[in-house]
């Protein structure tokens, strides 16, 4: 059995808002586009079977959103509704940098590869 490829479902789902500028999995060295998201995925095995297939396996996405302007509360509120439909649950921070505002979400969630299902811990 095959685990559940849940980074590009990441991508594709941080991709469809489209008030976010740029999706990437690095740091810049400037940065020139906001706001703008950066994230990566972890995932780890849950449970194996008799037969040593993961059934379960443990994800975390963290997502940092940056700009230099206006709130990212809107963005965020999209991001935790979209992954919070498919069962993940999330954690929220956020920070000004000289200028630049961040926020920090890190979604986690159990996702089942036979069904697709997402359950939090």
């Amino acid at each position: 059995m095959d685990i559940i490829n849940v980074k590009t479902i990441a991508y594709k789902t941080i991709k469809s808002v489209t008030d976010i500028k740029l999706v990437t999995t690095s740091y810049p060295d400037t940065f020139t586009v906001y706001p703008t998201a950066i994230y990566s995925t972890a995932h780890n095995s849950y449970f194996r079977d008799g037969q040593m297939n993961e059934s379960l396996t443990k994800w975390t996405i963290t997502v940092d959103l940056f700009t230099n302007s206006g709130s990212l509360t809107d963005i965020t509120n999209q991001l935790t509704a979209l992954f919070g439909a498919m069962g993940f649950s999330n954690d929220i921070g956020d920070e000004n940098l000289s200028g630049i505002s961040r926020v920090f979400i890190k979604f986690t969630g159990i996702v089942d590869n036979e069904t697709g299902r997402v359950y939090e811990k």
